[in-house]
């Protein structure tokens, strides 16, 4: 004998339908979700690639300002730490130390890095990058010479002495200074061109700047400013534009402008390099205080 359906029978069966389309209808739904997903991540990809791909068409993209910073820059600046640390050690003398071998060792290494950085290839778009480079050469090339000059002559703090005034070494240290500058001049073409409407394109350009004029630039902008006023000043030194810009920013954050009864960023340069204040890794100290959300490129020693 034939049941007849119950209301209940009859609710649960509708019931089962209707979790059956919801269910396939959110399996659809996600199905398309995802796909929409994917597109949009393999688009991005693709953009990504294509960009990649024709930055050796887009003066000063990120990537050749990468590129720079590992096949020119570190070279240099490994040589550069290396000549600091031996005219440090040559200066303070001693009977163990042989002032002739580390001279040596200082030209091997100016050859050595001049032989790495010379067949980098950096695109015609970008000419204060491969101005740069050409004169981190001319720099590297200097200072071998200068080694030579100065080996079989007097030691401890005389020589020391004489490595300063060498003038092969001034003129190493200002090809070196100069490519500095061009390098932070390149960094800032990069941010002009993704930031349109970027402050401080005619103050950058100055000789000197009010604290006022100072306070309205982006880093990218202080950088550029003080790397021209390192190399007028024949500033060759082991530390960064940017560890200045941080010292600058934190005396005018302490209150310590007035008081130091500096006028303009000139004079606080001036009183910076005098007293030996600025130190490597200052900007890194400093860099929460002062720089967050400021846009900088991918270089390590922003980061």
């Amino acid at each position: 004998m034939d049941k007849k359906l119950t209301k209940f029978d009859i609710m649960m069966a509708l019931g089962f339908i209707f979790a059956l389309v919801v269910g396939v209808g959110a399996f659809f739904f996600g199905l398309q979700t995802g796909k929409e997903q994917t597109d949009a991540k393999y688009q991005a990809m693709i953009a990504e690639l294509t960009d990649e791909k024709n930055q050796n068409n887009v003066s000063y993209h990120q990537q050749q300002l990468v590129s720079f910073y590992h096949t020119v820059l570190l070279p240099f600046r490994e040589f550069q730490d290396t000549w600091f640390r031996h005219s440090e050690t040559i200066g303070a003398g001693g009977s163990s130390t042989d002032a002739d071998a580390l001279l040596k060792e200082l030209g091997r290494l100016a050859r050595e890095h001049a032989g790495e950085i010379k067949p980098t290839t950096i695109p015609e778009v970008s000419p204060l990058l491969r101005e740069s480079q050409a004169n981190y050469l001319k720099s590297l090339t200097l200072f071998a010479e200068a080694t030579d000059r100065l080996q079989n002559g007097p030691d401890g703090a005389a020589l020391a002495e004489t490595m300063r005034q060498d003038p092969y070494v001034a003129e190493a240290a200002g090809f070196a200074l100069t490519a500095q500058a061009q390098y932070y001049e390149s960094i800032w073409k990069w941010n002009e061109a993704n930031e349109p409407g970027l402050v401080g394109a005619d103050a950058i350009t100055k000789d000197n700047l009010t604290f006022e004029e100072w306070r309205k630039l982006p880093l990218n902008g202080k950088n550029v400013f003080l790397a021209r006023a390192l190399s007028a000043a024949g500033a060759f030194s082991p530390f960064y534009p940017q560890d200045v810009a941080a010292r600058i920013d934190d005396l005018d954050a302490e209150g310590r402008i007035g008081q130091l009864q500096l006028g303009d960023l000139r004079s606080a340069v001036e009183m910076l390099l005098s007293t030996g204040a600025v130190r490597s890794n200052d900007f890194f100290r400093s860099k929460e205080k002062h720089y967050e959300g400021e846009k900088l490129p991918q270089l390590p020693f922003f980061y």
